[in-house]
């Protein structure tokens, strides 16, 4: 697409972007998303089953990669709104961020054999590092993603549209990643190992070349700053913005409730309702399968509603199944406890489109407060401050899990293994052909299975391990009561949120207003 029809009117309707541009726009997602829930469940717990290392060290790096990572958040929207490149300012940098992502995924989730070291100080480091720069880059993509798509509509159902779609398009990735440990099974491979490495594969493959696709041919609207603010200008701004502050506490407060119970799940699933690997992807499958299903229905709801109603009872809906998830574990179930732990999971799934689709779009309402305010345009900065205030929460939420299972002496089911090498990793390397510039890692049925050496052995899914009635009542507590308890909180916060779509079109109103009459003045924006 040419520059010119790149630069949309900034008040382009969503009519006005076709199926096409639409589902081309939220493509990308699918490949993001796929390696995004395996980077919260299983990374953790192959680097500390697999890899060998403490659940202490695992939720400590994961914290400070989250901490890190959120505090920069800021000053790449900042940059991001404030830069001017040739080719549009959201399209440049989404194109950029693809390259850390795409590097990061490979390594964290490919740990090659030619890296060879017990060390657990090594694999830490290694850890650490790659893990660092996929949320860097996973973070500059994410943040350019959610701030283009903002400024694609100015309508309030229209940006639910918009958002609908990225985020269906994010959960069937989901699903991709949910399922495709089912696939491998079939084929032979088992273990996370396999599942990882192909996910790094799927998204070396994908990503890049969906980020291209949207870049040329996905239109951008034009950029509406008038002038540059300073760094703590625009966090004064933020703060003078009371219904941003307010979204951003029930948002951080949803995503707490979600990421606790989505980092314990195969743990809680294999210890307390005795569901072996299987069941646990299934039940993952299941959850993400009823968040797409139920997608629809919540635009629904929002239409008839709000946008902030439908969201409430989409996480109401999920209290009611966490409530229940304490009794899926009692003996008295018996084999039922699976199939009773599966009406859970569909409960919870069922909020999971809302969650991902409606607080976004909020957000961008909010956004038009502060540009009705000052008529000035900072998507990307408000966006990457959301981001800072969410992983914030979420690196909260995932380090004290780990970590009070550690300090309670949660047993994770390797008790007396010492770390396996990279041999035993499930990993082999692919013998470079001529002229390969890149060496990607390759899965055989071989290697598919760990080697048994004596005095090791693999940690095993499929058998409940026996925790002491601490370590049982903490996982209880982390998995179902938390989550019920944060999720109410955010549905206190943003019940009565202000702003409708009547709201909603008068900010609108407003906005065009001012655009049309520095138009008719010459003071335009550049």
């Amino acid at each position: 697409m040419t520059e010119s029809a790149a630069q949309a009117k900034p008040s382009a309707q969503p009519s006005e972007l076709g199926l096409g541009h639409l589902l081309t726009f939220a493509f990308p997602a699918l490949p993001v998303a796929a390696f995004q829930l395996p980077f919260v469940i299983l990374v953790p717990k192959f680097y500390a089953e697999t890899i060998g290392l403490s659940f202490i060290a695992v939720g400590a790096i994961i914290f400070v990669v989250r901490i890190i990572d959120a505090f920069l958040d800021p000053f790449v929207g900042y940059f991001a709104d404030h830069s001017n490149p040739r080719w549009g300012r959201r399209r440049t940098w989404f194109a950029l961020a693809a390259i850390p992502t795409t590097i990061g995924a490979l390594f964290v989730f490919s740990p090659f054999p030619n890296v060879s070291s017990d060390n657990a100080v090594f694999w830490g480091a290694w850890f650490f590092v790659w893990s660092m720069l996929l949320s860097v880059g996973y973070t500059a993509l994410s943040l350019t993603h959610l701030s283009w798509g903002a400024e694609i509509s100015t309508s309030y159902y229209g940006r639910n549209r918009i958002f609908a779609a990225r985020e269906v398009l994010a959960v069937i990735g989901t699903l991709v990643a949910t399922g495709l440990p089912f696939v491998l099974s079939t084929l032979g491979y088992h273990g996370e190992a396999p599942v990882l490495i192909a996910l790094a594969v799927l998204v070396v493959a994908t990503l890049p070349a969906l980020v291209a696709l949207t870049v040329f041919t996905v239109p951008e609207p034009k950029h509406v700053a008038r002038k540059h603010l300073n760094f703590l200008e625009g966090l004064k701004g933020l703060a003078r913005n009371e219904h941003f502050v307010r979204l951003l506490g029930a948002y951080a407060l949803a995503n707490m409730g979600n990421g606790v119970p989505a980092t314990l799940l195969l743990y809680y699933v294999r210890d307390y309702v005795h569901g072996n690997e299987e069941t646990q992807r299934f039940l993952l499958l299941l959850y993400f399968l009823f968040g797409v299903i139920s997608t629809p229905l919540w635009l629904w709801v929002a239409k008839k509603t709000s946008k902030h109603r439908a969201w409430s009872f989409a996480m109401l809906v999920a209290c009611t199944g966490f409530v229940w998830s304490p009794f899926a574990g009692h003996e008295w179930l018996g084999d039922y406890a699976v199939y009773a732990f599966g009406a859970i999971m569909i409960l919870a799934g069922m909020s999971v489109g809302a969650d991902l689709m409606l607080p976004v779009s909020m957000q961008a309402d909010v956004i038009d407060v502060d540009t009705a305010r000052t008529g000035e345009q900072h998507t990307g900065f408000y966006f990457a401050s959301w981001a800072l205030a969410n992983k914030i929460a979420l690196s909260v939420a995932l380090g004290i899990g780990f970590v009070l299972l550690g300090i309670v002496g949660y047993d994770k089911g390797d008790r007396d293994a010492d770390p396996l090498t990279p041999a035993e990793v499930h990993v082999v390397a692919q013998p470079p052909s001529e002229g390969a510039g890149v060496t990607l890692p390759k899965i055989t049925k071989e290697t598919a299975q760990a080697p048994k050496r004596k005095g090791h052995h693999h940690p095993n899914p499929d058998k409940p391990v026996k925790q002491t009635p601490t370590a049982k009542w903490t996982l209880i507590f982390l998995y179902a009561i938390v989550p019920i308890l944060l999720k109410l909180a955010a549905v206190k916060l943003v019940w009565n949120f202000p702003i409708g779509a009547a709201e909603q079109a008068k900010l609108r109103a407003e906005i065009d207003a001012r655009l049309a009459d520095e138009k008719a003045n010459g003071t335009s924006a550049a």
